[in-house]
């Protein structure tokens, strides 16, 4: 993010804002499921159910979408052709959904042949997910209409509908959670799930109708912009897809090892996600139409500063979030989860995946922003290729870590991490190799003072931990683990802060601009 973009700055205080009310609902929904279902058999079952109707979705939509329509329609709109837009955007609504609906038939049909090839259960734990399987395939195609409301919305930097969407979406589950799963147990999650989806694109509707967006079932490919983004969904289709099979095998393998490690594996990695929707994804979203104009308009000398800049905020936000949250996640994890039926032994299973996991939180953030610098320049198959490398790496790793050394959650945790910086690396290299003016050293050199920070606030952290243990003595209450979090957290907060101050990193000036820009303010429309 540039300071002197005011409006720029204020997107990403309304984008991260609601993200970060998405990620709160995300947070209750998964403590609401976790507290009402033991997290075993069921709940087990629930998750992996979710995998293969998610896997239709990243295939065929999720984030092709922005990838494809932000940067052709942005393009489009900054030359005054929003009907050519709105054509280009009908034919590739119409034949994501009609894919879509011919996989759910055919998902639905293979479903008792397909779950038992990815999960280790019972033959009643296979029937089980076969049932919610067949239920959440209606869920993909709604969301990819979702999908391409929220992309035209943000193409035309109008935010906030497409931000609160997912809040809508969380809002329907914890509903279901509470009132219907009662009555129909872990399928009421499923009904949940659906309705969510629905949800989420009937708030997007009144205001993509506001940008003047009509759809029509019409598929006009004599249109060169529309085929192209039929071809730039294509890789970044691929690439996703590649990325789900690491969620794939990650249930697949946790489903062989003991009994609700299927449910912490997904805890663990919803708390993971927590920082990244916060910051790191936001980031991206509201550069990615920016990055689009800066290159459209042979703008290339904004392009790479914004890139730059964004990459050197997020790595000093990160590190010290990364940092501490491997020091407080036994704490995190109970605060998060840590009701009803999540007892200590869910909380310990799932901070140790937790921990792993959070070493790839850096890495994230930068591919948030990384793959969507090649999506403004229309290219999705580098991202793709950087994607399969990670997956391959994350995926064999996995499979040793857990079927030979015996590393169990852990191992397929660690897969991910590893495979994610690979990726990340490699998006630094080319990009580098493409824009003779970006400096990935200029990026890396930024992170290397705030990874030094980082660390000594981690020391300081984990020492005030150990003296409020100390002084709690045997109380583990809620109030002793927020205790713990507050003031472990806060003076490692400080100290990172003071550090940086010491320092003169410029990118916590650069956080207090942005802020200010973000403000509004009088005669500042």
């Amino acid at each position: 993010m540039v300071s002197g973009r005011p409006s720029l700055a204020r997107a990403g205080l309304i984008v991260t804002a609601a993200f970060l009310a998405s990620r709160l609902l995300g947070w209750v929904r998964m403590a609401v499921i976790g507290a009402t279902f033991p997290p075993g058999s069921d709940l087990d079952h629930f998750f992996a159910a979710f995998r293969l109707p998610d896997l239709m979705f990243q295939l065929v939509a999720a984030g092709a979408l922005s990838a494809a329509l932000v940067p052709i329609v942005s393009g489009l709109h900054a030359h005054d052709q929003d009907a050519r837009a709105w054509r280009v955007a009908s034919t590739v609504t119409t034949l994501v959904l009609a894919v879509l609906l011919v996989l759910a038939i055919l998902v639905a049909i293979a479903a008792p042949v397909l779950v038992p090839a990815f999960v280790s259960f019972d033959e009643a734990g296979e029937q089980q997910t076969v049932e919610l399987t067949r239920i959440m395939l209606l869920s993909p195609i709604f969301l990819a209409a979702a999908g391409v409301a929220t992309s035209i919305l943000n193409a035309h930097g109008r935010f906030a509908a497409s931000a609160i969407a997912p809040l809508v979406y969380n809002l329907v589950i914890i509903a279901a959670a509470v009132f219907i799963a009662p009555v129909l147990g872990v399928a009421g999650l499923a009904v949940g799930v659906v309705a969510g989806a629905v949800a989420h694109l009937a708030v997007q509707i009144r205001p993509l109708r506001g940008t003047g967006f009509r759809y029509r079932p019409e598929v006009d490919l004599s249109d060169p912009d529309a085929r192209q983004a039929l071809v730039l969904m294509g890789p970044r289709a691929i690439g996703l897809g590649a990325s789900q099979l690491t969620f794939v095998v990650a249930t697949s393998l946790a489903s062989g090892l003991a009994t609700g490690s299927v449910s912490a594996f997904t805890f663990a990695f919803t708390a993971f996600l927590i920082p990244l929707g916060i910051i790191g994804i936001p980031i991206g979203v509201v550069t990615l139409p920016s990055m689009s104009r800066d290159l459209a308009r042979g703008e290339i000398a904004g392009y790479v500063s914004l890139v730059t800049r964004s990459l050197r905020l997020i790595l000093f936000v990160m590190l010290p979030i990364t940092a501490l949250g491997m020091v407080l996640r036994l704490q995190g994890v109970e605060l998060l989860f840590g009701y009803g039926h999540f007892g200590p032994a869910s909380v310990e299973l799932t901070a140790s995946a937790l921990l792993i996991l959070l070493l790839a939180l850096p890495s994230e953030a930068l591919i948030a922003i990384l793959a969507r610098a090649f999506y403004a320049a229309r290219d999705t198959l580098t991202p793709v290729f950087a994607a399969i490398l990670a997956v391959a790496i994350n995926i064999t790793f996995g499979i040793v870590a857990v079927t030979v050394l015996g590393l169990g959650l852990g191992g397929i945790a660690l897969g991910i991490a590893l495979g994610s910086w690979a990726e990340a690396l490699l998006l630094l290299v080319v990009l580098d190799r493409r824009m003779p003016t970006f400096l990935p050293s200029d990026v890396l050199r930024a992170g290397a003072p705030a990874a030094a920070a980082s660390l000594v606030a981690g020391v300081v952290a984990l020492a005030a931990l150990g003296a409020v243990q100390g002084a709690a003595g045997s109380d583990i209450g809620k109030a002793t683990v927020v205790l713990e979090i507050v003031v472990a957290g806060g003076l490692g907060g400080l100290v990172y802060l003071a550090i940086s101050l010491a320092l003169r990193i410029p990118e916590l000036t650069t956080i207090v601009r942005l802020m200010s820009d973000a403000l509004p303010r009088p005669g500042r429309p």
